[in-house]
């Protein structure tokens, strides 16, 4: 049973970490939009928070514990928080809005902030 236990929580952090470079595929067809409607500045911020938010996320999974992990728990928390605040004004704004999207972000977010799967 706790073997079972282990496998789990570490196959859980593969399918996140693969729902992050999908997120990140996603994000670059929301980058290349907004470019095409002259918002670059929006584009910027959220491909690069997403970005470095999926490295924060790989590193918080395979470093040890102490204050690397915190740090990049935080970097990572931070990061697709900005994602998700980018994503919410590009709503707000009427530039362009995938539910789907939307939902990854908060679902990562989310994931990052669990502690018993990055502590």
């Amino acid at each position: 049973m706790f073997t079972n236990m282990f496998f789990m929580r570490d196959n859980y952090k593969i399918v996140m970490l693969k729902k992050s470079c999908n997120f990140n595929l996603e994000v670059i067809e929301l980058y290349n939009e907004l470019l095409l409607n002259g918002k670059k500045p929006i584009a910027d911020r959220i491909l690069s928070s997403a970005i470095s938010g999926s490295g924060n996320l790989q590193r918080l999974l395979h470093i040890s514990k102490g204050r690397e992990l915190k740090k990049a728990t935080e970097e990572a928390i931070v990061n697709f928080k900005n994602v998700i605040y980018w994503i919410e004004q590009c709503v707000k704004s009427g530039y362009w809005f995938d539910e789907k999207l939307l939902k990854d972000a908060f679902e990562i977010l989310d994931f990052c902030q669990r502690k018993e799967f990055v502590y």
